[in-house]
């Protein structure tokens, strides 16, 4: 008899550490794959850390479900040749060529097939690294609209939508075909016209 008693405070010891070591575990994980926006997103929930996460969670579940379309080589190509020549651009209107830039972007992203409605959360699953400046490429997108903004800081909004695009126009292979959405890994070529470079 007493042997029962042992293995059921036994299985009642491992099932408490679970549930201790799980959401530990959890945290760990999406904080890895976030990011900074794992931070971000805590901060927009007021710091509820478990609302975050479940938003966070709901992420990758919508991501999953995508299938996203690989550009083909010739596609890709004209997409960094194309953004080269806005580079050129930024040196007469760098307004117009982060505007520019950024349509090429929103426009690569529906070729692929990221949602319209939901775009920044579903980029953050696997180009979470490259949100946040691309965040703030587009706030001084819409400021650059109504008012006037330096030179340098359209240059810094400029590069961080041309690293975002040139992230998710990596091509796959020649039809393009269809790929899961999943953290990939690959050279990018990035270099450009010297005046809108790092």
């Amino acid at each position: 008899m007493s042997i029962w008693i042992v293995l059921a405070v036994a299985v009642l010891a491992a099932a408490a550490a679970l549930a201790v070591l799980l959401p530990q575990w959890n945290t760990r994980r999406l904080q890895q794959r976030f990011g900074p926006e794992y931070d971000r997103t805590v901060r927009a929930h007021g710091g509820r850390t478990g609302e975050a996460e479940h938003e966070l969670a709901g992420r990758l579940r919508q991501a999953g479900r995508l299938a996203l379309t690989r550009l083909p080589q010739r596609r890709a190509e004209e997409v960094a040749d194309r953004l080269a020549a806005l580079q050129e651009l930024f040196v007469d209107d760098p307004a117009r060529s982060l505007d520019e830039a950024v349509t090429l972007l929103d426009g690569t992203l529906d070729e692929i097939g990221f949602p319209a409605g939901d775009r920044l959360a579903v980029l953050s699953v696997d180009h979470a690294a490259l949100v946040p400046d691309y965040r703030s490429a587009r706030q001084v997108l819409e400021r650059s609209r109504s008012e006037r903004v330096g030179t340098e800081e359209l240059r810094t909004a400029l590069l961080a939508v041309r690293d975002l695009c040139l992230e998710v126009a990596r091509p796959g292979d020649e039809e393009g075909r269809t790929a899961q959405a999943g953290n990939s890994t690959g050279a990018v070529h990035r270099s450009g016209p010297r005046h809108a470079t790092r």
